[in-house]
């Protein structure tokens, strides 16, 4: 069983608050992150009232230590803070699985749902100057060099908080074995690493023909979904934590871990010329699928409370990408909402 990276999961109610407001009677809260990490931290806050928390994960939830960690987190919570419920949301039906053996509820919703498909889109007219694209930080798990034998490929990355440099020095190792990538951050000028905004990095895309998932095992990867929404198809390795989930067979190839398999993937894909438009609506429609899904799983919750169901008429005016926004403190999330004791609340 593969285990998650060091520092890629921890149970700390320590880190930046990932979370949405998703109803307000009753209260429900979508939150991404450290597993049970935004429930620890509005816990406290939020004691007296009854509360569901719906969250989110972004590394594998068949990772056994994880699954121990969160099993012992969730006694703790459900014992502390008898109001709040709690629902795990999974990227693979294999997780349900191992959620139920452990005894904790879950729902399948794989985070992919809520990309904003407004973001990530074909745009006429853009060159294609690349065989590939691969959005992945400077992690050894993300196996970049399995897409050394790819003729010009295009590194989207982004800095894990700490020191910068191992993973420049990891960035410059890539750089030297594999000359046709191409470090999509750096200036082309100055060479200097800069941040690429969503409308940027779709524009990378655009100017790829194929986008790569290479690691062996992690979360939904959002970047799987962001290459089809932008009308690219896919080449993946197997893994595992769900980001198959969108991988239609007619439009992505899942390969071997080699560098050669991986090659002779994109190079097959190419030399089919799907349609990007084609490619997107697929994408469209699996998240569609999901969404409704979502929408669902919030009526029953609705439903058990006695509350008149109105949510999937003002979904959209819910939705935000991803599902989160990162709030600096529980406080300044309780604060947006009116949900501070002694503070008017907002109209939902």
């Amino acid at each position: 069983m593969t285990t998650a990276p060091a520092a890629t999961y921890r149970l700390s109610i320590k880190e930046t608050l990932r979370c949405h407001l998703i109803s307000r009677d009753p209260l429900i809260v979508i939150s991404y992150g450290a597993p049970l990490g935004a429930p620890m931290q509005l816990g406290p806050f939020l004691a007296d009232r009854k509360a569901y928390f719906l969250m989110g994960n972004w590394w594998s939830l068949l990772d056994e230590r994880l699954l121990a960690q969160t099993k012992a987190f969730y006694a703790m919570m459900t014992a502390t803070y008898p109001l709040h419920r709690y629902i795990f949301l999974t990227n693979a039906p294999e997780e349900n699985a191992a959620l139920h053996r452990y005894g904790l509820p879950h729902y399948f919703c794989h985070h992919n749902a809520f990309l904003d498909e407004r973001l990530f889109h074909p745009v006429p007219g853009v060159a294609k100057t690349m065989d590939a694209v691969y959005t992945a930080r400077l992690s050894r798990f993300k196996r970049h060099i399995l897409a050394r034998r790819i003729p010009s490929w295009g590194l989207v990355y982004y800095f894990l908080p700490g020191p910068r440099e191992p993973q420049e020095a990891y960035l410059r190792s890539l750089t030297r074995a594999m000359p046709g990538m191409v470090p999509c951050n750096q200036d082309r000028r100055t060479r200097l690493y800069r941040f690429l905004p969503a409308k940027e990095i779709n524009r990378v895309y655009n100017a790829a023909r194929v986008g790569l998932c290479l690691s062996e095992a992690e979360g939904g990867n959002y970047a799987t979904t962001e290459y089809l929404l932008a009308g690219l198809p896919v080449v993946s390795t197997p893994s595992e934590g769900g980001r198959d989930v969108f991988l239609d067979p007619d439009i992505s190839r899942i390969v071997p871990p080699s560098a050669a398999a991986v090659a002779e993937a994109a190079a097959a894909l190419i030399a089919r010329k799907i349609p990007p438009r084609e490619i997107r609506l697929r994408a469209l429609v699996r998240i569609r699928e999901m969404r409704q899904d979502f929408i669902r799983l919030v009526a029953s919750i609705h439903e058990q409370e006695g509350c008149a169901d109105t949510f999937a008429d003002r979904f959209d005016t819910v939705f935000t990408h991803k599902m989160f926004t990162a709030y600096g403190s529980p406080e300044d999330f309780l604060s947006r909402h009116g949900l501070l004791p002694g503070r008017k609340r907002k109209s939902a």
